[in-house]
């Protein structure tokens, strides 16, 4: 059975670090709060890397680059010079450059089959799960998730995505009451909204330099779902399936 080492390997090196640190072996000294701080944004750094999140990787540095700014010679730039440069190259390669996750191609079927058309093993290392809620939670951070709402009777979602990607695929849920609501958060991460051609979508978003885009054409006739929410410094994507 396959192991994913990273996390063990990378928790363990990061005692090591903090305990070294401590020691005051290392010729830079940071506060032990600087290098906590340091250690997530590489973990999100290597995991947005793996996954080819964008807005991961570059925020990810931005804020590395802010934290050693006095060593790095890169004062002058703190903070809204980085911050205004990560957010033009968040959006302009999250434009060129989309997550490998989102290369999955789903057959219609209950046993949720996949194939990879780039033939990726670790890209299914993914958290994927079934929900048979008619109200649908998601909060994902530093992470990429895979979701499947089975409903007879779908009335709301909250999804919040922060630093992270996420798919939702809505394709196995009806709505009886005429009318469902999806409310969505994203923050410096990437959703993908996967919806039946005959829902009827009603957007009421509020966009923060983020991306937002639609694929494929809803039928004239089918139930309401209104989206609601914001997306700040992300991506976020209607597909219709």
């Amino acid at each position: 059975m396959h192991k994913n080492w990273f996390w063990p390997v990378f928790l363990i090196a990061s005692a090591v670090v903090l305990i070294v640190s401590q020691l005051g072996l290392f010729t830079l000294h940071v506060s032990i709060w600087s290098l906590l701080l340091t250690l997530i944004l590489v973990a999100a750094l290597i995991s947005s890397l793996r996954y080819l999140n964008m807005p991961g990787v570059v925020f990810a540095i931005a804020f590395l680059a802010m934290i050693y700014a006095q060593p790095l010679g890169i004062t002058k730039l703190v903070p809204w010079t980085i911050l205004g440069a990560a957010v033009l190259l968040s959006i302009g390669l999250g434009l060129l450059i989309h997550p490998r996750y989102q290369y999955h191609y789903r057959y219609h079927n209950h046993d949720h089959a996949h194939y990879n058309h780039h033939n990726h093993d670790d890209v299914l290392h993914e958290s994927t799960s079934t929900i048979n809620d008619d109200h649908v939670n998601l909060d994902l951070s530093l992470g990429n998730s895979i979701r499947y709402v089975h409903s007879e009777n779908f009335r709301s979602a909250d999804l919040n995505v922060s630093m992270a990607g996420a798919k939702i695929y809505f394709d196995d849920a009806a709505i009886k009451e005429g009318q469902a609501t999806i409310n969505v958060d994203v923050s410096l991460g990437s959703l993908e909204l996967y919806l039946p051609q005959t829902w009827q979508l009603q957007e009421n978003l509020s966009n923060s330099m983020g991306h937002i885009s639609s694929t494929g054409t809803p039928t004239t006739a089918g139930p309401g779902v209104i989206l609601t929410g914001s997306v700040s410094l992300g991506e976020l994507r209607i597909i219709y399936i």
